[in-house]
């Protein structure tokens, strides 16, 4: 699959029929994976005399020096994508999923939440970085299997590609509230990182909370929940939050300071539509 339209990088042929330019591409076909893997475009490769070794140089007599190989640009690109697509977290059943191969089929029932978070989701992902556009973040709430975090981690995936933003996937409660009471363990390796744990959920440019509200509910863990989404509310990041729960349930939770807060920051969207993950092959485009 070309990636033309998912990013502006441009290290390939541009007249290659594999690539359309870009200098690597994602193959979608790979044994035992669901997510495909990027690859170095043969436009690229079958001229590389470095053989595709680090640091991707190769001696130039004429000048009695070592210059980039033709090859060097694109690596260096394809390997920023993997790294932050890594950093991210984003689970291997949703890396390098992208709004552009999800099955929209209008006519199914119940199918018209998922096509408007969709639709939410594709603006979210244009309007990223305009000047003086102020973005909302999105609370997509709904059933097991209905999108939700297929949803989120596209928007994570097309981030990376088109504008190389650095993003955070996390579940909610095995990767920020289970992390944070390991701090608290003498024991553990991350005996006094409290702050430093928070600091990479509050920090970064774009999170996705995966199963907001899944977590056993307690003063503490209401705190925690509080703390996060409100500074990251107020350094104006970006917060994308699924969950099982409607938004109006958190009314009741924490004196309704989490309603309150998550309304500000986030709009909320339900995908009332039958199970996604089995009726949609691993693509949704085959």
């Amino acid at each position: 699959m070309n990636l033309k339209n998912l990013t502006p990088i441009r290290e390939g042929s541009p007249s290659c029929k594999f690539c359309a330019g870009v200098g690597f591409l994602l193959e979608e076909n790979v044994k035992n994976s669901t997510s495909g893997v990027l690859l170095l475009c043969s436009c690229v490769g079958e001229s590389c005399p470095c053989g595709g070794k680090a640091p991707y140089m190769v001696y130039d007599e004429s000048q009695n020096r070592m210059l980039p190989c033709v090859c060097h640009n694109a690596r260096m690109e394809l390997g920023k994508v993997e790294y932050l697509v890594k950093k991210a977290g984003i689970p291997s059943r949703y890396r390098y999923r992208t709004l552009d191969r999800m099955e929209l089929n209008v006519d199914a029932p119940g199918k018209g939440g998922f096509i408007i978070a969709h639709n939410w989701a594709h603006d979210l992902i244009k309007d990223w970085g305009k000047e003086n556009k102020k973005l909302e973040g999105l609370y997509l709430w709904g059933g097991t299997g209905s999108g939700k975090t297929l949803l989120a981690c596209a928007i994570l995936n097309e981030l990376i590609f088109n504008y190389g933003t650095e993003c955070k996937y996390a579940k909610i409660n095995r990767d920020f509230l289970s992390t944070i009471r390991d701090s608290y363990q003498k024991e553990s390796e991350l005996h006094g990182m409290e702050q430093t744990i928070k600091k990479q959920f509050t920090d970064v440019e774009v999170l996705v909370l995966d199963d907001f509200g899944a977590n056993k509910e307690s003063d503490w863990a209401n705190s925690q929940l509080y703390d996060l989404i409100d500074t990251r509310y107020e350094e104006e990041k970006l917060t994308i939050l699924t969950s099982n729960i409607p938004p109006t349930d958190w009314k009741d939770k924490a004196e309704g300071r989490i309603f309150s807060r998550l309304m500000e920051m986030a709009h909320p969207l339900h995908l009332d539509c039958p199970d996604y993950r089995l009726s949609h092959s691993a693509f949704g485009t085959h």
